[in-house]
């Protein structure tokens, strides 16, 4: 009976999982040598503290300047014709600053989502 390179490597990975590294080792011959060690650890990301910072602050300040000039919103907002472009314009905007830093915010809590 002819021994496979499947049956060699898996082999090997039995030996592996017992603790009997050395052992796999001398099964795979001179590649298992070369792969001697742990692999490194991945890199940590940095937090995204100013990004933060900047757009949560540029999201309050939107959000305060709108209620604050809560009528004179409402009547260019509502003035008709071509000026629809003013609220999809304002939804826009407000949509992509709290969302970035909403984003930002739960990077620098350290919540991510699974890939």
């Amino acid at each position: 009976m002819m021994t496979t390179s499947f049956d060699k490597n898996m082999s090997a990975v039995a030996f592996a999982e017992a603790g009997e590294h050395d052992t796999a080792r001398q099964i795979l011959g001179e590649n298992a040598a070369k792969q001697h060690g742990k692999s490194p650890a991945p890199a940590a990301k940095k937090k995204p503290y100013l990004k933060t910072i900047i757009f949560g602050t540029i999201s309050l300040s939107a959000y305060y300047m709108l209620f604050t000039n809560e009528k004179l919103v409402t009547e260019i907002f509502t003035m008709g014709g071509w000026r629809w472009v003013y609220p999809v314009g304002a939804a826009f905007f407000f949509s992509f600053i709290h969302g970035a830093f909403a984003s930002n915010l739960l990077s620098t809590l350290g919540l991510e989502a699974k890939k």
